[in-house]
């Protein structure tokens, strides 16, 4: 307790002193007083302006953001609709006349001497399933029964 009689004693004797000074005439201790009491809470003043303005523009950053990211879930889920087979096949009949093979046709390699020597394969549904090889239980082959 006495501690704080002690500083409080010793804070309000500077306070008298100044005071002192100022009767006597001696202005200059109390201006500067001012200048750095005033320069102290301007610069604070300031400074709180631009933590304000930073923050408000963060937050419009942030909206913004936020809108684009929702923006980019919106294409994303087109984009997957877009791309589906069924509306591919739907788009390409439709629009375009196009229409399914009821054979499918193999064209000759490049080569003509390969070309001579492999007959053409047969043409097959395209959409069938396709037969299983014999090794896997599959029907025998014509060839293997003569």
């Amino acid at each position: 307790m006495t501690r704080q009689l002690h500083v409080l004693r010793a804070g309000f004797l500077r306070w008298r002193r100044a005071l002192l000074r100022l009767e006597r005439g001696d202005v200059s201790f109390a201006v500067v007083a001012l200048v750095v009491v005033f320069g102290s809470l301007l610069g604070i003043v300031v400074l709180q302006t631009f933590i304000v303005q930073n923050r408000v523009e963060l937050d419009v950053i942030t909206e913004e953001l936020d809108e684009e990211r929702e923006r980019n879930q919106e294409l994303r889920v087109a984009v997957i609709e877009l791309e589906a087979p069924d509306r591919i096949m739907t788009t390409a009949e439709e629009r375009l006349g196009m229409t399914r093979p009821q054979v499918r046709r193999y064209l000759p390699g490049i080569d003509p001497a390969i070309a001579e020597l492999a007959p053409p394969p047969e043409a097959v549904d395209p959409f069938a399933p396709a037969p299983l090889p014999a090794e896997l239980g599959g029907a025998p082959e014509d060839d293997e029964e003569s």
